[in-house]
């Protein structure tokens, strides 16, 4: 064998005795999907919102042929309506606006000025329903397809999917404008960052960034705030000399000691009940204000409180209901019970007492299921809390 051919013979041998490389790892391989549900509580104080949002109708596109960068930045340049002098103003595009375009513009547009105060999210393995405080409940399928929601009676083309650690869902209003949702929940799942964007064109608008809460860290940031706005206590300094009871201390007036915890619920002997005014949907799920409060009323009667004719008790349980109906008829409801009391109270940017409600206590939750059964379980759910408030009274009177 020619020398030449048996040294190739070996250099394929030996390639083929090497290990493969590994493959790299590429951006297409799934990742871990966010768990976004629960009840989430709205923290205003963290919301980040232009005084002036919405769509621009005069917005000019950029010219063909332009970079990505250099589209935008002459793009923003020529807004008219929020100004900017940069970059050579361009003829608008004209927009043509059918009267569902300009409904699905209005309504969504209203939706992020006006963001509810509480949602309630419930997640399955290939849907993810979003329902609020206000009435408004949507199903979406995070399959990255398009598919078709309602807006009243008017259809809303949405697409949502999973995405870096959050639920995106952009809502098609009218060609070539979109809103964008990001839900992402942080990492101890106690808050829910929910950025709306304003597409046209392609280029992102203007912004709105909502902070939710869950439940327990909502009451955690309401007590501390609580706890920042009482003013620090009056010392008196101490009397100097030997006589006792000089003239200049007997002007002074100190603070009161303040009691230990749980002392706020000592001594309460009347506890009435108030319960908001339900919505069409709880109603429709078989809610009935009247038996709500006479269920929590007899609890309170059988635990030995008292309730004024009148209704007009200082201390009462109150109790809020939002309620949603999903597509497939289930009813969710988000229940809220509190303790409430009333006091007179100083505050450091007035002369004089202001009388305020105080909550004691208060407790909330969660509950779903057919209309048929739906009431009850609410009621069962309530008359638990309710059974807890009077143990804690009970408790602290002892």
């Amino acid at each position: 064998m020619p020398l030449r051919l048996t040294g190739l013979i070996i250099f394929v041998v030996a390639l083929g005795s090497l290990p493969a490389a590994p493959s790299p790892r590429t951006s297409a391989e799934p990742t871990a999907t966010p768990d976004i549900a629960g009840i989430w509580v709205l923290n205003p104080a963290l919301t980040e919102r232009p005084a002036e949002i919405g769509f621009d109708p005069g917005w000019a596109t950029s010219g063909a042929g332009e970079s990505g960068d250099a589209a935008g930045e002459k793009s923003r340049g020529s807004r008219g309506r929020r100004g900017g002098g940069g970059g050579e103003r361009r003829a608008p595009q004209v927009v043509r606006e059918s009267a569902d375009d300009s409904t699905r513009a209005t309504q969504l547009t209203e939706e992020a000025r006006t963001p509810p105060a509480h949602l309630t999210i419930l997640q399955q393995t290939d849907a993810v329903s979003i329902s609020d405080d206000q009435g408004l409940s949507r199903t979406f399928h995070p399959t990255g397809h398009l598919e078709e929601l309602t807006l009243g009676t008017v259809s809303l083309p949405t697409t949502s999917r999973w995405a870096n650690g959050s639920l995106e869902v952009v809502y098609d209003v009218v060609s070539g404008w979109q809103l964008r949702y990001r839900y992402t929940p942080s990492a101890d799942r106690t808050h829910l960052v929910v950025d709306i964007r304003f597409i046209q064109q392609g280029h992102e608008g203007d912004e709105v960034r909502l902070t939710y809460e869950s439940p327990e860290a909502h009451e955690h940031t309401i007590a501390g705030e609580a706890s920042s706005a009482v003013p620090a206590p009056h010392v008196s300094p101490p009397a100097t000399g030997g006589g006792g009871g000089s003239s200049s201390s007997s002007g002074a007036t100190a603070r009161p000691p303040v009691l230990p915890p749980g002392s706020e619920l000592r001594g309460i002997t009347t506890i009435g009940t108030v319960v908001d005014t339900l919505s069409a949907p709880a109603e429709a799920c078989g809610l009935n204000q009247a038996r709500i409060k006479s269920s929590i009323a007899s609890i309170l009667a059988g635990a030995g409180f008292k309730t004024q004719p009148l209704g007009d008790e200082d201390t009462y349980v109150w109790v809020n209901i939002a309620t949603s109906r999903l597509p497939d008829g289930t009813c969710v409801s988000r229940y809220d019970a509190s303790l409430m009391t009333q006091a007179d109270a100083s505050l450091p940017y007035l002369k004089g007492l202001v009388a305020l409600d105080v909550p004691l206590l208060h407790e909330g939750g969660l509950a779903g299921g057919p209309p048929t059964a739906h009431a009850k379980s609410v009621i069962d759910a309530l008359s638990t809390t309710v059974n807890r408030f009077v143990a804690r009274v009970h408790d602290a009177s002892r």
